[in-house]
């Protein structure tokens, strides 16, 4: 009991020191660009810190391409847990593409963006050409760009399908996309299996800090993130095609062993 209380607060502190240094930078730094490169490389020291405090125990398997500093990418990954996004980028210095609903809900909408949270609002049309347009230009600028396809969190049985319209941002910045596959392994020393897994994965109805609050009173999570087989995109290269590589790459990944 004691151990999760210190975790607690350990968690609190993180988040406020992360929060109170964004807050000073964002009102410092006047260049848009050189302020989305600061959350990112903040968010990536930060993100270390909380899956200390969280236990997880992340393992990087066949990093190859997202270990080249000088080269960035559209990472494309399966989406499981708020989690997935630290371990992401606790090794790649990265923005990613949020739910607009995100940006409504108290606090985390503030600590989303200074992570380099970029909202976008999937159900209007209207508004699509200005976010991949916003996008796009993030990739031509050399910042790597996190997209979760699924759209949502899944209950861990299968990757849900992807439509997401963002994969037409790397045909024109011409960025290759990296797909990555996130599993979690093991709680407290046990298999994840679909009796413990609602600990780690978020989904459908669950409230963040309630499940937060569970989660950081385990003593350990192990997570792994393999970088899969690189796409090098194509000028002739349509979105849906891209879709559907990637797809099938992170769900044959997703479903071995």
């Amino acid at each position: 009991m004691m151990k999760k209380y210190l975790r607690i607060t350990a968690l609190f502190f993180i988040v406020v020191s992360f929060v109170i240094i964004c807050y000073i930078a964002d009102k410092a730094i006047g260049n848009e660009r050189r302020k989305l490169k600061f959350f990112s490389k903040n968010a990536s020291f930060y993100t270390k810190l909380l899956l200390k405090a969280f236990g997880v125990k992340p393992l990087y398997r066949n990093i190859e391409n997202l270990s080249k500093k000088e080269t960035n990418y559209l990472i494309v990954s399966n989406h499981l847990s708020y989690l997935d996004i630290f371990i992401i980028f606790s090794f790649v210095p990265s923005v990613f593409v949020a739910n607009s609903e995100l940006n409504e809900q108290f606090l985390l909408g503030t600590i989303t963006r200074y992570a380099g949270g970029v909202f976008v609002e999937r159900r209007s049309r209207a508004e699509l050409s200005k976010e991949i347009e916003l996008i796009t230009n993030m990739l031509k600028e050399g910042l790597n760009v996190v997209l979760f396809p699924e759209a949502t969190t899944s209950n861990g049985d299968a990757l849900m399908p992807f439509k997401n319209p963002f994969l037409t941002c790397a045909i024109k910045a011409n960025v290759d996309i990296v797909p990555v596959c996130i599993k979690y392994r093991k709680i407290d020393g046990e298999d994840v299996n679909s009796m413990n897994r609602d600990l780690i994965y978020f989904y459908g109805d669950a409230k963040f800090f309630d499940h937060a609050f569970r989660l950081v009173s385990h003593e350990r999570v192990d997570a792994e993130m393999y970088e899969l087989e690189k796409i090098g995109v194509k000028p002739e290269h349509t979105r849906k095609q891209l879709t559907e590589i990637a797809y099938n790459i992170i769900s044959s990944a997703y479903t071995s062993s």
